[in-house]
């Protein structure tokens, strides 16, 4: 082999050499970039999982609950009044001999309105019915509030709570102005002078002739008793007064119930008609049915027409009560299937504990609560959301 041939050889030894030595260089330079990233399939599934859920809390504090309360209602007619015979007035004598009254006319306070057995038959605006014959030197309310109604007639009646002389002579009066003979009991009180003379006997107001009225100008809707009709005491009706006055019939749910108190204010707003007018809560129910709590409501000004099948929106302030309660978020307070309601607290060391709470008015997406225990209190961590607090 020729000195030219054996140097050629041993160059390419040498590039053999070094070429391996590369190969390997650049492979191990490449294991020691790409080695990190290379997982085995079960290493690959265990870093895919979701990292363990952490709570989303909010804190506990003392706030002021209160926002209007929405709901819609109904426009209801009052039941009408019926006017019975004063208690007394039943037998066989009893019989109407005239009857006045028309449907569709007013009743006015003081007007005669039938006869029976040719005896006047008037209404009083009385807060109870007359249980007595009224008579000279007697006194006690029910001669307070006679004398009431007849100055509200025009009477110069002195209000004393005695059947005095003025309210014999206003009785007198007023007997004489409808047409009719007052009725007498009694003897007038003479001075001495005089007591030998005969004296007539006073005015007295008999019970049967009065009949109570709640108040004056209802429009007379029926006339049940008519001329011949045999009355049979308070069980016969003489007459039907106009519906009383027209309420809003609503529902509120428990929630809102907490809310809504007698005396509150509303806006109740017939949408068809485009008309607001002013109410008043007069009731909440304390039981609930399956449609919620019942509220009735009455017009203080303006009142919309009855219309049982027709909707109106009811926006109802809420009580007037800015005692702070202890709230937490709504999403914070969880259900058990007995029924009882719990919130989660976290604390410090961020150990959590299910404390049981009574819950009561809701506003704003807050609740009242009250824990049983004095397990926490204003600034306390409570979790938030179910996916944050572990599934529950």
């Amino acid at each position: 082999m020729t000195a030219s041939a054996l140097r050629r050889r041993r160059r390419r030894a040498v590039w053999s050499v070094l070429g391996t030595v590369a190969v390997a260089a650049v492979a191990l330079l490449v294991g020691m970039v790409a080695g990190p990233a290379v997982r085995s399939p079960a290493q690959a599934v265990a870093e895919a999982a979701p990292p363990a859920p952490a709570p989303v809390t909010a804190a506990a504090e003392r706030r002021v609950l209160t926002e209007p309360v929405i709901t819609r209602g109904t426009v209801q007619p009052g039941s009408a009044t019926k006017v019975t015979a004063p208690e007394g007035l039943s037998g066989v004598t009893a019989v109407v001999t005239r009857m006045s009254a028309r449907v569709g006319t007013p009743l006015h306070e003081g007007t005669v309105f039938t006869e029976v057995a040719g005896e006047p038959v008037f209404g009083l605006v009385l807060p109870f019915p007359l249980y007595r014959d009224l008579t000279p030197g007697i006194r006690g309310p029910d001669v307070t509030e006679v004398q009431k109604a007849l100055r509200r007639l025009g009477a110069a009646c002195p209000v004393t709570g005695t059947f005095d002389a003025g309210t014999s002579q206003a009785v007198d009066r007023f007997y004489r102005a409808r047409g009719y003979d007052v009725p007498r009991g009694g003897a007038a009180t003479q001075p001495p002078e005089n007591q030998a003379a005969a004296a007539p006997p006073e005015p007295i107001l008999r019970r049967v002739d009065v009949v109570r009225l709640d108040r004056d100008g209802r429009t007379i809707t029926a006339v049940p008793a008519q001329v011949g009709t045999v009355l049979n005491g308070a069980a016969s009706v003489l007459l039907e007064l106009d519906a009383g006055a027209a309420t809003v019939q609503a529902k509120v749910d428990p929630a809102q119930r907490a809310l809504v108190r007698p005396g509150s204010t509303a806006k109740v707003t017939d949408e068809a008609q485009g008309t607001t007018v002013e109410a008043v809560v007069r009731t909440v129910a304390d039981q609930a049915d399956a449609d919620g709590y019942a509220v009735t409501l009455a017009f203080t000004g303006p009142v919309l027409p009855p219309g049982p099948d027709h909707t109106v929106l009811v926006i109802l302030d809420p009580a007037a009560d800015a005692t702070p309660v202890l709230a937490v978020p709504v999403s914070a307070v969880y259900s058990r299937p007995d029924g009882s309601t719990f919130v989660t607290v976290v604390g410090r060391d961020r150990a959590r504990t299910d404390v049981v709470v009574r819950t009561g008015k809701v506003a704003g997406g807050w609740v009242e609560v009250a824990p049983d225990s004095n397990a926490f209190g204003p600034g306390a961590q409570v979790v938030v959301g179910a996916s944050a607090a572990g599934g529950k």
